[in-house]
């Protein structure tokens, strides 16, 4: 007996059976050690890659498909080692059963015991690398899923409503000498202006084209944005004008309700009276005062009619001056003028 286990090729194939053990063992460790390496990596970094926006998401993809495939090269190699082994074990045998006695059946079933522990440690690697794998996977597409989708950029609403903000700015232009009256009125509702002498009712409204249609004491005008009308009342006349057409209605612009003793409208003068202005460069007599319209002399004896909210412009040698009427109220026309 002592013979047989002295024997070169016993002693080798004893070798062989426990190298093939060891390299089994060692092998299933270093597999086990690759694929959770593997699943290690292809995790890190997903948790944020999840929060992230959706450019991020094909980066997740990738680390998914690697993840699958790292799967499927350690499952084929479990398979290659078990072949390798079943293939050793099976030479292994034959050899033993060419050996005498209780010494070759012996030696088969320790074979056929480690074949048996390899298998089943190869099967439940397997299983544990499956069960793993197809965790993980659910894990990821269960966060992708859950994903929400982004919400819309707190600039997207800001933008908008600077936008509605800077298109009704657009349209709103309030002619020289005239103030904002009230607030805005929609299609069928009425401005009181100058003690109830000026009434402008609004017919129409386009906020899309910026134009109002206004009744202005029974006389109808389509007005754009910024456009203006006379108005005659008993008190004298006045201007009118549209100053926005939005959503919320039409805003209009005036200065019938002005006081004339109000520097904003120049000073009053009555038909005889002769006004200085510009400093004494601009000499204006006033002829009469005919519904909306103030005939003046402007620097001489020729005289001219100037309707209220008109300038008359003048040459002064090297000078260019103006005068405007800005309003007349009762007996007296409103006057201002200067020269550059």
């Amino acid at each position: 007996m002592a013979e047989i286990l002295k024997n070169p090729v016993v002693t080798g194939v004893g070798g062989a059976v426990a190298g093939l053990a060891v390299g089994a063992l060692l092998s299933l460790s270093t597999i086990d050690a690759k694929i959770g390496a593997s699943i290690d990596e292809a995790m890190d970094g997903i948790a944020a890659l999840v929060a992230g926006e959706e450019a991020a998401m094909d980066g997740v993809t990738a680390r998914l498909e690697a993840l699958e495939e790292a799967v499927e090269v350690s499952s084929g190699a479990v398979a290659a080692l078990d072949e390798t082994v079943s293939d050793q074990a099976g030479a292994v045998a034959t050899l033993a059963e060419r050996m005498p006695g209780d010494l070759g059946a012996d030696l088969g079933a320790r074979i056929s015991a480690l074949e048996a522990r390899i298998d089943t440690a190869a099967a439940d690697l397997g299983s544990t690398i499956a069960d793993t794998a197809t965790a993980q996977t659910e894990t990821l597409r269960a966060a992708l899923q859950a994903q929400p989708a982004p919400a819309p950029a707190p600039e997207t609403e800001t933008t908008s409503a600077e936008t509605d903000g800077a298109e009704d700015a657009s349209r709103v232009a309030l002619p020289e000498g005239l103030r904002m009256e009230g607030e805005a009125r929609g299609v069928g509702e009425t401005f009181v202006l100058a003690d109830g002498s000026v009434r402008a009712f609004v017919q129409r409204a386009d906020a899309q084209a910026g134009r109002a249609q206004l009744s202005v004491n029974r006389v109808s005008s389509d007005l754009a944005v910024g456009e203006t009308v006379v108005v005659s009342h008993a008190g004298g006349a006045c201007r009118v004008g549209v100053a926005a057409v939005t959503g919320a209605g039409v805003r209009i612009g005036s200065d019938c309700n002005t006081p004339a003793e109000g520097a904003a409208l120049g000073d009053a003068y009555a038909p005889g009276n002769l006004a200085m202005l510009a400093d004494g460069q601009l000499r204006v007599f006033v002829s009469g005062i005919f519904g909306d319209e103030a005939r003046l002399a402007i620097n001489g004896l020729e005289t001219r009619r100037v309707r209220v909210g008109d300038t008359q412009s003048v040459t002064m040698g090297e000078a260019s001056c103006s005068v405007t009427v800005n309003g007349i109220r009762g007996n007296s026309v409103l006057l201002t003028g200067g020269c550059a």
